[in-house]
């Protein structure tokens, strides 16, 4: 085998390797709490029957908030008004598909009067948006970032 020939079947396993390599998908979503921090808004997910908090894949150019805020606006509607935005945190975990993630989370307060007005803005991926005691959390079936959040959400919303 040339030289040539060497170094084209090095630059193919190379390429193979970088398109084989799976990305950590960035993520970010909203931990939506009422006033007083005893409700937070989960959706429940169809197709793995768990609930997760509004969120989704980060788009080029755009901030950690900036997604968390734009996915909430998609995935749920009758939030007209937020009265503040506080960055929470991230977590490391695996997607239900095998691929690794990073999800960073940020606590976005809502008017009491507005919780009543929430609905699904995405009925083929969410079954309801549920208004959830935050103090019963690990009661209910979690996304696996959820899960391990948990035991944090509840310490720091219920001081």
């Amino acid at each position: 085998m040339s030289s040539k020939e060497k170094g084209i079947k090095q630059e193919m396993k190379q390429e193979t390797a970088k398109k084989t390599k799976k990305k950590t998908l960035i993520l970010s979503g909203c931990l939506v709490v009422d006033n007083k921090n005893e409700n937070i808004l989960l959706l429940m997910r169809k197709d793995h029957r768990f609930y997760e908090t509004p969120g989704g894949k980060m788009k080029e150019g755009e901030t950690l908030e900036e997604t968390a805020l734009r996915e909430l606006k998609e995935e749920v509607g009758g939030i007209t008004k937020i009265k503040s935005v506080e960055y929470f945190g991230n977590i490391k975990f695996t997607v239900p598909d095998g691929r690794e993630a990073v999800a960073n989370k940020f606590i976005v307060k809502i008017p009491s009067s507005s919780m009543s007005a929430v609905k699904v803005n995405e009925p083929d991926n969410f079954m309801s948006a549920d208004w959830l005691p935050v103090k019963d959390l690990d009661k209910y079936p979690l996304s696996p970032d959820l899960k391990v959040l948990a035991p944090e959400i509840k310490k720091r919303l219920l001081k």
